[in-house]
């Protein structure tokens, strides 16, 4: 998508890492995703080898290669998996791997830091997988594409996102800071005539 016309980032005031909120502590949430190299995910797996023994909370990404196609293969699908079950029989990523072509998958594994509480885990999973769809807008998320971040059940906090390893031939951003904030400026008339 291209940047939104006469619309430009407000301005902070600084790095995010140096943004604080009243109480002196850092404002935006930082985070790590380290992403696997993908690996082909055929019809019949319940999974790769090696991917769903992750124990970590974690993301993954669908990429479909056509063979034919002059693009690298595309991001298609963002998901979460609390457990191995849900990973194995995920009806959207079912679909997907059944289409012709081949369906290749990666793990995104979260790091939190060492500041997060365990309690807030599988929300922050949510609004991570939530972010990572609207910002690379895959074709078969249709339902999260709808709802603004932070706007479901739980309350969206602010994110510094850093996306390491794997970069799906620059499709994944390297940084997301959430929330984002657009401004659109009005004329300037603060200048004294001299």
């Amino acid at each position: 998508m291209a940047a939104p016309r006469l619309l430009q980032p407000a301005d902070f005031g600084g790095e995010v890492a140096n943004i604080h909120n009243s109480l002196g502590h850092t404002l935006f949430k930082t985070l790590s995703i380290s992403w696997t190299k993908p690996r082909v995910w055929k019809r019949d797996e319940p999974a790769p080898k090696g991917l769903a023994d992750v124990t970590a909370a974690y993301v993954y990404a669908l990429t479909r290669d056509h063979g034919k196609s002059l693009r690298k293969p595309p991001i298609v699908y963002i998901g979460l998996s609390k457990n191995r079950t849900r990973f194995y029989n995920h009806p959207k990523a079912k679909k997907i791997r059944n289409m012709k072509g081949k369906t290749l998958v990666s793990i995104g594994i979260i790091d939190f830091g060492k500041h997060h509480h365990k309690k807030g885990t599988k929300p922050a999973i949510e609004e991570i997988e939530h972010l990572l769809i609207w910002a690379l807008s895959p074709k078969f998320n249709e339902k999260k594409k709808f709802t603004m971040p932070g706007m479901g059940k739980n309350p969206g906090r602010a994110w510094h996102v850093r996306n390491i390893e794997h970069r799906f031939n620059g499709q994944m951003p390297r940084e997301i800071v959430y929330p984002w904030m657009l401004i659109k400026l009005g004329r300037d008339r603060s200048k004294k005539k001299v």
